[in-house]
């Protein structure tokens, strides 16, 4: 419970009993007649009855309320040889945005992948990684030979304007060859 709850709960309490203390109050006073002890009966317990009928609304909206599935977090890429062992790692730690692609002399990009295998198919600007609050995400950057994400054996394909967001456990597809882990 948060302290919003445990204060709410404690201001219906105060009013229930108050309510309770009226009610004892205005029955053990004589020479009141029933019929305005009733009113007043009933003017007292209509709004705690309000509240009550509020609060069992609100407690049930509760158990309903959706949980959002917080993915682990993702630290690290690891460039996969065609073995699958790991040949470099890059570490994502303080990271908000990497360019995926080949460095010249006059440009560099932050997952370098002149020395790979396959560089020819990798375009100097190829994806990008992108950090949000809700995590990693991957964007191609209209490469000629995309980008993709397998996960689950399935493949998924970012686009220029729809990037995928990024799980650990995902490779990352690089121009169909040049594999990257997501851990």
């Amino acid at each position: 419970m948060n302290k919003k709850q445990i204060n709410a709960i404690i201001i219906n309490i105060c009013i229930a009993v108050v309510a309770i203390v009226c009610l004892y109050i205005l029955h053990n006073i004589t020479g009141l007649n029933s019929r305005l002890s009733g009113v007043l009966t009933t003017l007292i317990l209509l709004p705690i009855i309000a509240l009550i009928i509020y609060e069992i609304i609100c407690w049930s909206r509760v158990g309903k309320t959706r949980i959002v599935k917080r993915t682990p977090s993702i630290s690290t890429l690891v460039l996969l040889g065609e073995d699958g062992r790991p040949i470099r790692i890059w570490d994502l730690t303080g990271k908000v945005g990497l360019l995926i692609g080949k460095s010249s002399e006059d440009y560099q990009v932050d997952i370098d992948l002149a020395d790979t295998d396959y560089h020819t198919y990798i375009d100097p600007e190829h994806a990008l990684l992108n950090y949000q609050e809700s995590g990693w995400w991957l964007q191609d950057t209209s490469s000629r030979n995309g980008v993709s994400i397998i996960r689950d054996g399935k493949e998924l394909k970012p686009g220029h304007n729809a990037p995928a967001k990024l799980e650990p456990g995902d490779i990352i597809c690089v121009a169909h060859y040049t594999r990257i882990a997501v851990s």
